[in-house]
């Protein structure tokens, strides 16, 4: 199992930061794997949806189902498929996982975010460890940065 995980205290209850995180149109606002997200199907548990963004040079898809919805600390997601510059991707895990937990820390959030993979073969397992952990790590401090400042900018009127 190849997992990567990054947490941080931001300065906003989980009620300010649970629309970010569940909202499908705004995960793009600050999950730095996606540029644009669109819901295919479903609510809560089962909802299906995909995220356009970019892996390296190329551009991505990631189908994804909706596996545990608890409003406002838990939303988790299976990948279901991807594709890179619409062709299916390079096998490298059997499955992903990635998980989103909010917990109330006084008046702030403790957010952290998970990505948890099962290398396809023991070869592929090596590659991520080596690699792909290092940018998804990357990944997660932007997304954590980001969420950050879209959950304590004022609010707009």
């Amino acid at each position: 199992m190849v997992e990567v995980s990054r947490e941080r205290r931001i300065e906003a209850p989980p009620d300010r930061i649970w629309p970010l995180v569940d909202e499908p149109a705004r995960l793009s606002e600050w999950f730095s794997f996606a540029e644009r997200v669109e819901t295919l199907g479903g609510e809560r548990v089962g909802r299906r949806q995909r995220v356009h963004g970019r892996w390296r040079r190329k551009q991505s898809e990631v189908d994804q189902v909706i596996t545990a919805h608890e409003p406002p600390r838990l939303l988790q997601w299976r990948h279901e498929a991807e594709r890179l510059d619409g062709k299916p991707a390079p096998r490298l895990a059997r499955e992903t996982v990635f998980t989103i937990r909010l917990d109330p820390d006084g008046s702030d959030t403790r957010v952290r975010l998970h990505s948890q993979q099962e290398p396809a073969t023991a070869l592929r397992g090596v590659v991520m460890r080596l690699f792909a952990a290092r940018e998804i790590g990357q990944h997660l401090d932007r997304s954590l940065d980001a969420l950050e400042r879209v959950a304590t900018a004022p609010a707009q009127q």
